[in-house]
């Protein structure tokens, strides 16, 4: 329940490839700007995807830029290659609309007497919910690139 509040994803793919030749594969997308993505191995089996979309367009130390995040996991088994990844948004994207709609409920409730606060609190529950689709829709961005340039199926 909480993955789905924060907008996280866990999900398995599988390959037709081989282990080794879907790591060639990852690591040549990594090299080429052509794509919407770039990423990195972090280690033998795993490696990191981030969509080049930035959230905040200067460099602040230790905040994390970029729009979504794409943690992966290749797995060899006897039917082929599987890949366990996990998907998630930016965290300001993800905590951002939760306490927005918290402060928009609140402000409701405290304002049922008063127009102008009710007013307010409805959009600031709009603005939190379109920052929760916005979320959504960047890391189904991501997975749908990553998902088309692989050729993967879902497991």
């Amino acid at each position: 329940m909480i993955d789905n509040i924060l907008n996280t994803k866990k999900i398995n793919y599988s390959s037709n490839l081989t282990g080794e030749n879907l790591m060639q594969k990852i690591g040549g997308i990594f090299e080429k700007n052509n794509s919407s993505f770039v990423g990195k191995f972090t280690s033998q089996n795993e490696f990191e995807i981030y969509d080049k979309w930035t959230f905040i367009k200067w460099y602040v130390p230790n905040f994390k830029r970029r729009t979504a995040y794409l943690i992966g996991e290749i797995l060899e088994s006897g039917k082929g290659t599987l890949i366990k990844i996990n998907i998630k948004p930016n965290p300001v994207i993800s905590i951002f609309p939760i306490l927005t709609i918290l402060i928009g409920v609140i402000t409701l409730l405290v304002a049922y007497s008063n127009n102008d606060s009710l007013i307010f609190g409805l959009i600031i529950i709009a603005v939190g919910t379109l920052f929760y689709l916005s979320g959504m829709l960047l890391i189904n961005r991501l997975r749908n690139n990553f998902k088309k340039y692989l050729d993967l199926k879902k497991v």
